[in-house]
């Protein structure tokens, strides 16, 4: 029986409501279980999410820094993805933030900010650039 998949910006209570209350999960496992297998399906997809976010014009702004803020507590594995030549400039908001300097991409252009998203296999990048966006169908989004 497939097991529901969190959505993406779903909250973990979100989804345990969502989960515990299907249909089917309730007429196949009890209570207990029901929360356990809900609560582990959360977590998988939380190690499994890569969401990236540009630098300039998604993190130097509040809602940006906030929404990548509650990624990373989350535990997902956020990057910085930037059209940008040097990280230099990015490493305090990074730091801020909690995404390791590992993960933070200075990559020279757009479109060699596409080509990184897709080999890294992020699953969701926010960009300001609609272009960007569009060259990512189903993982390009604006916050």
């Amino acid at each position: 029986m497939p097991i529901p998949k969190p959505k993406n910006n779903e909250s973990q209570n979100e989804f345990m409501q969502r989960c515990m209350g299907d249909e089917k999960m309730i007429n196949e496992y009890p209570t207990e279980q029901r929360a356990a297998i809900c609560r582990n399906a959360f977590e998988e997809n939380l190690s499994i999410t890569k969401i990236s976010f540009d630098y300039d014009g998604i993190l130097t702004k509040a809602a940006g820094i906030r929404r990548a803020m509650e990624l990373v507590e989350k535990g997902v594995m956020v990057y910085i993805i930037s059209g940008r030549n040097e990280v230099d400039g990015m490493l305090k908001i990074a730091r801020r933030i909690g995404i390791p300097v590992q993960r933070v991409y200075a990559v020279g252009s757009n479109e060699r900010k596409i080509d990184i998203v897709k080999k890294l296999q992020i699953t969701t990048h926010y960009d300001n650039n609609i272009d960007v966006v569009r060259a990512l169908p189903g993982v390009g989004a604006i916050i």
